[in-house]
């Protein structure tokens, strides 16, 4: 396979021709999302494939992942698990993230959550993982910036998921303990992961994170 290799000391010192194309793909399924969900003729279309832009993505991040451990495998699966059954405890008391409820968008729903959220929350936090792991700091400072990337990737998201009916909010408003609620979760998240050890970088999962921030601030805009 060939590569091309530079002299930094970064998960893109060595880029492999395959990982260019996924990213190259993940830019441009980015982008036909913009456009289609700013596109009030194609619209619908592009929202029934949201769930398989989420699986898609993940798909392809965890194809380029290069440490698959059996701690690795259950670190994943906790975390799906785990931001799965926070958000139940959430939309069923409101005592988490505040008065929210699911729409139609995410697809299937247990107890009122959609199953792709527990998708959802691993790529969250995989993907902020995937970003700090450029930097060469200590757990505890890994473990708060990952947790602020993702907090901050979700200040994002939330008008977006308003608009187009992923979730919505009492009022239409998001409350600050959403932002608290979701610090929370993706602190004890981020704990797990980076304590587990079994995280490496992705370069693909760095272009994802970014991908994400750049498309919805996009469909803030238009």
């Amino acid at each position: 396979m060939k590569t091309i290799k530079k002299n930094l000391s970064n998960p893109f010192s060595t880029i492999n021709f395959i990982e260019i194309n996924a990213i190259f793909l993940l830019v441009a399924m980015h982008l036909a999302g913009i456009v289609g969900l700013s596109w009030e003729l194609t619209r619908n279309v592009f929202l029934s494939l949201v769930p398989f832009n989420l699986l898609a993505n993940l798909a392809l991040v965890l194809h380029f992942h290069q440490n698959w451990t059996k701690k690795f495998i259950i670190t994943c699966l906790f975390v799906m698990l785990a931001g799965f059954g926070i958000e139940v405890v959430g939309v069923q008391t409101q005592i988490i993230f505040g008065n929210y409820w699911y729409e139609t968008t995410l697809g299937y729903k247990i107890w009122g959550v959609p199953l792709l959220i527990a998708v959802n929350w691993l790529i969250v936090i995989y993907t902020s993982q995937a970003v700090v792991s450029l930097f060469k700091i200590s757990p505890m400072l890994h473990i708060l910036l990952a947790t602020l990337l993702t907090v901050g990737l979700d200040v994002l998201i939330e008008p977006v998921a308003i608009r187009f009916d992923f979730w919505d909010w009492a009022g239409g408003i998001v409350p600050l303990q959403n932002y608290a609620g979701w610090a929370g979760t993706a602190l004890i998240l981020h704990t797990i992961f980076t304590l587990s050890k079994s995280f490496q970088t992705n370069s693909v999962a760095i272009a994802l994170y970014f991908c994400e921030i750049l498309f919805f601030i996009a469909l803030q805009i238009l």
